[in-house]
């Protein structure tokens, strides 16, 4: 049989993937369909456990209690002896020795890097302790919650960001991606922005700000890296079940079906949804793509 013209979008084989945040929620899953695809995963995590508590998308999973990198490991097996599918590295995304000793650990790991992930985000306007179901307008919210979420939404971007492109550009090409043609692709940077980087929500603005500075913080740095072969993309979930939600859920009555109703397909978000666009943006498939994002979020953007 003839090779595709377009080649395999889905394949990620033998790349490396940090993935901030992967211990829970999109990161989780993001991890496992990056492995399924092929790649190596470094969990950069500060721990390497889900929640006590299991979230909506976990509750119905007999191995919501594994740490994703044993549940990687153990679905996904390593072709290459004596190193693990998967890794985990204690990162706190907030701090920059941190972030840059991920990136080390992935590289003294395996080798090299090729992708990162900034997944890891917070949302502080639910998770307050003051949260009783509602949001509270920009008045009446305290300053603590716009900077713990913009230290971890934002700064954890920009750092994971630079940190990652700075070994993108100290390491050769991947010998299997590395070069279409003329092209040369050096490295792969996927940021987890939202629906709320586009349009605002009341009661939202810490996160609709945070959300939109990864957008314009992903178009800046894709045209600062694009002559380099570095793709900067972002991804945009509609309202999607994990442990962002979870306080929405228990404090507020029929929260889900409100929830679901925003969007015109009908339901919220589900995390492999969010993984598949993940491993897209990734692959062959986004050769020609920088300095934008994927919506992926049941239409809620067209209304």
């Amino acid at each position: 049989m003839a090779n595709s013209p377009i080649g395999n979008i889905a394949s990620l084989q033998d790349k490396i993937a940090l993935i901030t945040g992967a211990s829970s929620g999109l990161g989780r899953a993001i991890a496992q369909a990056y492995a399924a695809a092929g790649a190596y995963i470094v969990n950069a995590d500060l721990g390497p456990t889900p929640p006590a508590a299991p979230t909506i998308e976990q509750i119905n999973k007999a191995d919501y209690t594994t740490p994703t990198v044993d549940l990687v490991n153990k679905n996904y097996p390593s072709t290459k002896p004596d190193v693990d599918r998967a890794s985990y590295v204690k990162c706190d995304v907030t701090d920059e020795e941190s972030v840059k000793g991920a990136v080390k650990f992935a590289v003294e790991r395996y080798g090299r890097l090729d992708i990162i992930v900034n997944n890891a985000g917070i949302s502080a306007e639910s998770s307050s302790p003051s949260y009783d179901g509602t949001f509270k307008r920009i008045h009446e919210t305290d300053v603590s919650v716009l900077d713990k979420t913009l230290a971890v939404n934002v700064r954890g971007v920009w750092l994971g960001t630079k940190h990652a492109v700075a070994q993108f550009l100290a390491q050769e090409p991947h010998p299997t991606f590395g070069r279409s043609g003329s092209d040369v692709h050096r490295g792969w940077v996927v940021n987890l922005a939202s629906i709320l980087g586009s349009v605002g929500l009341a009661g939202g603005s810490a996160y609709s700000t945070s959300k939109g500075a990864v957008m314009q913080l992903t178009k800046a740095t894709a045209l600062e890296y694009a002559k380099d072969g570095i793709h900067v993309n972002a991804i945009q979930p509609g309202f999607t079940d994990t442990h962002l939600l979870e306080n929405m859920y228990a404090r507020g009555e029929n929260v889900g079906q409100t929830l679901s109703s925003l969007h015109p397909w009908g339901r919220t978000g589900r995390p492999d949804d969010i993984a598949r666009a993940a491993v897209f943006l990734a692959g062959e498939g986004a050769g020609w793509i920088t300095g934008t994002s994927i919506v992926v979020d049941g239409g809620y953007l067209a209304q």
